[in-house]
């Protein structure tokens, strides 16, 4: 959206939905208000709506509005479309028992990046990242290792900077030179900005035509993978799982176009 311009309805609506996370599931009216930036009474009005639809359930007890069940319906439904969603279970499966770290698999969406598959590790349990999670794609190794591959790179990056200029002081310069790197490299590495405790490893999943399509990471402890040589075996291993995961999605193209 333009900066400035009015949002419409329709966009506020949307703005709504995206506003619950798992880390805040229930929200109160001033609180949407607040975060939409519109008056209680138009947020009022929006929220009323989407419950007469299903999108949005307010609690009777508590006036404490979390999405509703017609969401799950469709979040089903973007699950089943997306293939690879499913293809990626037993790579992040074979990952976390090989290694015991978090595993994921991402897309990139806009200027942030979507974790469609998080899979919890026995060292790492609590790591901030679920299924459906979105974080800005600048700070997290899932997202630089997708940003980097982009035809608009340097466009994203310079936006998504402006965007979150108060919480980095990395200039669109050197974060550019650190997408080459990533680049060059095959691989993503850094500390996750929701977390300073904790780092990340992405490797870019390439399609069948050989464009990047989504990334492969995993998260961990920092003091747990600080060492270059466990560095260099999870870097390995994550190259492998990226190739496994682009056969797998060839082997499926095969076969519809049978």
């Amino acid at each position: 959206m333009v900066h400035g311009q009015k949002r419409t309805s329709l966009e506020n609506a949307l703005h709504v939905l995206k506003l619950f996370s798992i880390d805040e599931p229930e929200m109160s009216v001033t609180e949407i208000s607040r975060k939409l930036g519109t008056a209680k009474s138009t947020s009022y009005r929006l929220l009323s709506s989407l419950a007469s639809e299903g999108f949005v359930y307010k609690d009777p007890h508590s006036n404490l509005y979390s999405l509703g069940s017609s969401i799950l319906s469709l979040a089903n439904i973007v699950h089943s479309q997306i293939p690879i969603s499913n293809e990626a279970v037993p790579i992040l499966n074979m990952l976390v028992e090989t290694i015991g770290e978090n595993a994921h698999l991402s897309i990139l969406e806009g200027t942030e990046v979507v974790y469609l598959k998080t899979i919890g590790g026995i060292y790492s349990s609590v790591d901030y990242i679920h299924h459906g999670s979105r974080k800005p794609a600048f700070c997290t190794s899932a997202g630089q290792a997708i940003l980097a591959f982009h035809p608009d790179a340097a466009k994203l990056a310079s936006n998504e900077l402006q965007t979150h200029k108060k919480s980095t002081i990395i200039s669109p310069l050197a974060f550019l030179k650190r997408l080459d790197r990533v680049r060059k490299d095959g691989f993503a590495i850094c500390d996750q900005q929701y977390r300073n405790d904790i780092t990340g490893i992405g490797v870019p999943v390439y399609g069948e035509s050989g464009q990047v399509i989504a990334s492969l990471s995993i998260t961990a402890f920092s003091k747990r993978i600080s060492s270059p040589e466990i560095q260099s075996r999870y870097i390995a291993l994550l190259k492998k799982s990226s190739e496994r995961l682009t056969d797998m999605i060839k082997l499926r193209k095969r076969r519809d176009m049978k």
